[in-house]
């Protein structure tokens, strides 16, 4: 009896899952643009993720303050902004105050993006959402574990990030043994994500969810352990006034809403004088590594990062989010990465052009005016050769008269 009530209790938590709230809904602020995967950037948030996505292009080495910061890390992983894959690695070091006295570590870093269906084969479906809620084995998650052997020595300290779907993988791989037994898992942070076996995850594990985004209460927690389900969540209220997709969207990233709390997930403030949420990450982009995550793999397959727009299309469809209302000119002015190399790339495109066509008439000119020599030059032989006929035939006939003259005087004798 207690099983049946169990199954009745968990097909009704999925059925919710699914028809009252998808979780499939990752990309519900993105708009599409003439195809089934060409995106559109409409939001700050969207700028906020290709911003990024160029940053680990050039390589450069950036410092994480807040949790907003960390949350863009873990959503460049979407194929709306590259085709790399769902998983990053990316090593660096955190900072942080203790009772002891301030820490330096290295670590590696790894963000996982959420649910995703319009990659073909790819292990980010619906079908993971349920299986991690039900805190089972996915195939997401051997993915993610086969990347970590792949890339990361053992016995080098990891944190783990997640938006959604990938939130709850990241707490499955806290609780792996074999991860635990071979690393350090210092800090796990998720966004918009439940609870996933909250008993034996390893490391300092926080939760940050927006008051309206529901995606925070579906996994078998909701049954089992209602009360750490829904007092384990950091929330805060970005004013989606209960529009649960977009607040999953689009929340996160707003440091307005998230930038009190450190790149770990922890609230500043103090305790008997320690200061706290004062984790800090230097990145070095440089060391990004993505990978896929498909279906049937016993490994993964390591690419490069490859934007779906260039810089000068990124920074043109923020312009035309600046005039649609959805950004304000300040933002705008803020990212300043895309800005200078448009600018740059315009500069240099005009001039190579004014500098290639002024070449063309140099050597358009140069050209006709050999061939004008030339013809004159021809012309002026044609015309030698002719007054020199003519002088040949005049002497010819006046040979001829003379000639005649003499034959007519003999004749004449």
């Amino acid at each position: 009896m207690k099983k049946r009530v169990l199954r009745i209790l968990a097909a009704a938590l999925v059925a919710s899952t699914i028809l009252v709230n998808p979780i499939v809904s990752e990309a519900g602020s993105i708009l599409p643009a003439g195809g089934d995967t060409n995106y559109i950037l409409h939001t700050e948030t969207d700028f906020k993720i290709m911003d990024m996505v160029y940053k680990m292009q050039n390589g450069e080495t950036i410092t994480m303050e807040n949790a907003a910061q960390m949350a863009t890390l873990t959503k460049v992983g979407y194929a709306d902004y590259q085709t790399a894959g769902p998983i990053s690695i990316t090593e660096g070091r955190m900072t942080y105050n203790t009772y002891w006295g301030s820490e330096d570590k290295e670590v590696y870093v790894v963000a996982l993006s959420g649910t995703e269906t319009i990659v073909e084969n790819q292990t980010t479906t619906i079908k993971e959402d349920l299986l991690s809620g039900f805190e089972l084995c996915n195939e997401y998650k051997s993915n993610v574990k086969n990347a970590i052997i792949d890339r990361i020595p053992a016995g080098s300290n990891i944190i783990l990030a997640g938006h959604s779907l990938g939130g709850m993988v990241a707490q499955q791989i806290a609780a792996d043994k074999y991860i635990k037994d071979n690393y350090e898992v210092l800090n796990t942070v998720t966004f918009g994500s439940p609870l996933i076996q909250g008993f034996t995850r390893e490391g300092m594990v926080k939760r940050l969810g927006d008051t309206s985004d529901k995606n925070t209460f579906y996994s078998i927690s909701s049954l089992l352990n209602i009360v750490w389900q829904y007092a384990g969540v950091n929330h805060e209220d970005g004013g989606y006034n209960g529009d649960s997709a977009a607040a999953h969207c689009d929340s996160y990233l707003r440091e307005d809403v998230w930038g009190s709390y450190d790149c770990a997930g922890e609230k500043r403030g103090s305790v008997i004088g320690i200061e706290t949420g004062s984790r800090m990450l230097t990145l070095n982009f440089a060391t990004t590594s993505f990978y896929t995550s498909l279906y049937g793999t016993t490994s993964v397959a390591r690419t490069s990062i490859l934007p779906k727009k260039t810089p000068a299309e990124s920074y043109d469809l923020a312009k035309k989010a600046v005039a649609d209302g959805y950004m304000s000119e300040d933002v705008l002015g803020k990212f300043t990465t895309f800005a200078q190399e448009t600018d740059m790339d315009s500069v240099e495109t005009e001039v190579a052009e004014v500098m290639e066509s002024e070449t063309e008439v140099v050597e358009a000119d140069i050209t006709e005016n050999a061939r004008i020599e030339e013809t004159d030059l021809v012309e002026e032989v044609v015309d030698a050769e002719v007054v020199e006929t003519d002088a040949v035939e005049a002497e010819a006939s006046v040979a001829d008269v003379e000639a005649e003259v003499v034959e007519t005087e003999i004749i004449a004798e």
